[in-house]
């Protein structure tokens, strides 16, 4: 299992996330405050040998924060630290904790899930499943595959034969839209995604109750890994 300690949680924040920590030490400490000017990205990439698009993620997040502004030709200025400056790595590291702790639950029941749909699925349900993967959807920002994805493994609960998973997901579907988030998404997150929904699909619909449980838990496996590895 998988630790929930904030220091074990800092240890698994993707770069752009250190980045933000760095900054905010920066903030902490003085050497910047108000007004400042951001070092050019390229700069701020060698100070903290990371790569360019991990510093314009960093920066979009401390946008969001309201910590910084892009002015169009002029740069990125700070603008804000205040109160905003000390909740940041709580939040970070919290928002860590929640997710591991919804693919804690996942990895937990979603393979027996599966397993029980590959022996209890009927004709309409294997064809209620594959007719939602045959599903065309647009990719973020344009539209909502990940609602195809929620009903996708709603689908499995209910092959399952076992009412309780499907009441377990429903009970946990907020939670679990976490998980499936806009910015968390990635083309690499979103092939793997597909890819193994079709090697699910495919164990449960030959009836292989081990295969299905391995398959589930594989691309579980690959979610959190895509969530929590640093890149």
């Amino acid at each position: 299992m998988h630790k929930t300690s904030s220091a074990h949680l800092n240890e698994q924040l993707k770069i752009y996330e250190q980045v933000v920590l760095r900054i905010q030490e920066m903030l902490q400490s003085g050497t910047l405050t108000v007004g400042d000017k951001l070092p050019p990205e390229r700069d701020l990439a060698t100070r903290f040998q990371v790569s360019r698009s991990s510093i314009r993620e960093a920066i979009r997040s401390l946008q969001e924060k309201g910590i910084v502004e892009s002015r169009r030709g002029n740069g990125t200025f700070i603008v804000n630290t205040g109160d905003i400056v000390e909740p940041l790595a709580e939040a970070l590291t919290t928002q860590r904790i929640y997710l591991l702790q919804i693919m804690e639950f996942r990895r937990t029941i979603e393979p027996a899930m599966a397993g029980l749909a590959a022996r209890n699925a009927t004709p309409d349900q294997l064809k209620n499943i594959a007719t939602i993967m045959k599903e065309n959807t647009l990719e973020p920002p344009d539209g909502s595959p990940w609602e195809k994805d929620i009903r996708f493994h709603s689908a499995i609960a209910q092959a399952s034969g076992n009412p309780l998973f499907v009441q377990a997901l429903f009970n946990a579907s907020t939670a679990l839209e976490e998980t499936r988030q806009a910015p968390l998404q990635t083309p690499e997150r979103i092939t793997q995604s597909c890819t193994m929904h079709k090697e699910i699909f495919n164990a449960i619909a030959a009836g292989d109750e081990a295969l299905a449980t391995k398959c589930m838990h594989v691309h579980l496996e690959q979610v959190h890994n895509l969530l929590f590895t640093t890149k």
